[in-house]
């Protein structure tokens, strides 16, 4: 008989014969995670919050019930007391708002620390507003007609301004809370390849888990990367938009030279 949760979730994958890079490859975990689980590492996990992911993308994987593994970790839990990385909180009652808050809460709290010094860094720099570069003017013809010169259009900032429409992608697992227009919105667990779409008036608040594991596209205008694999960020918008607008947002093209008028000297 198993001695530990890790060591029955081992059991059951060898069982089944499913390996661990098979399991990394469908879920987009990297195999030291699952490893670590299996070992009952969880020190060396992202956190609480990933743990139960991981455990529900491995059950699912290996033919495992998500809901009947999720609690044999739960009692392993309050037997054991193991380390971990992350939030500490206790076993989740289902569909529990009381839980949901009170997680987001210790998150956020966690999350000071280390969103503090860019929101800083973001209001001492303030990204600069990108400008349509004027048109030049006409310069006059033989037979007095008007030749023109236009410069390529440039897309500014007016593309991605309120009303917000996001779209997210996970390519990772990856954890999510939503706040839309200053109002609380939802919280959801994220697999790889599952996405949402999110509608803000003024303005919409991510605390997301992964920021390496999402691909954003507001406005139907894909973002860089907002930041590294399994770092926690919160994503601010529009406050945060400049600094990750494709390249073609932050370097308009340069404005056609004015066409100096010809002389005419009398006969």
């Amino acid at each position: 008989m198993e001695s530990s949760f890790g060591e029955y979730l081992r059991q059951q994958r060898e069982t089944r014969e499913f390996s661990l890079d098979g399991i990394s490859a469908k879920t987009k975990i990297q195999k030291k995670f699952l490893l670590a689980l299996e070992k009952d590492q969880y020190e060396q996990l992202p956190g609480l919050i990933f743990v139960r992911g991981f455990i529900r993308a491995y059950a699912e994987q290996v033919g495992l019930n998500p809901e009947q593994t999720l609690l044999r970790f739960e009692e392993y839990l309050k037997e054991t007391k193991p380390a971990l990385s992350g939030p500490k909180s206790g076993p989740i009652p289902q569909k529990s708002r009381a839980w949901v808050w009170g997680l987001a809460g210790l998150f956020v709290l966690i999350l000071i620390g280390l969103v503090g010094s860019l929101i800083w860094s973001l209001k001492k720099n303030p990204a600069a507003r990108v400008a349509l570069p004027a048109p030049a003017r006409p310069s006059p013809g033989q037979g007095g007609a008007v030749a023109t010169s236009l410069p390529a259009p440039v897309r500014s900032l007016q593309s991605v301004s309120p009303p917000f429409s996001v779209s997210l992608k996970a390519n990772e697992l990856c954890w999510v809370l939503t706040t839309i227009d200053g109002k609380a919105g939802k919280e959801m667990m994220l697999y790889s390849e599952d996405s949402f779409k999110i509608e803000a008036q003024e303005k919409l608040s991510l605390l997301i888990g992964n920021a390496g594991g999402v691909e954003i596209v507001i406005n139907g205008v894909r973002l860089k990367p907002i930041g590294g694999h399994w770092k926690p960020m919160r994503f601010l918008i529009p406050e945060d938009l400049p600094k990750y607008l494709p390249e073609k947002f932050e370097k308009p093209a340069p404005k056609t030279p004015e066409p100096k008028p010809e002389s005419t000297k009398p006969q």
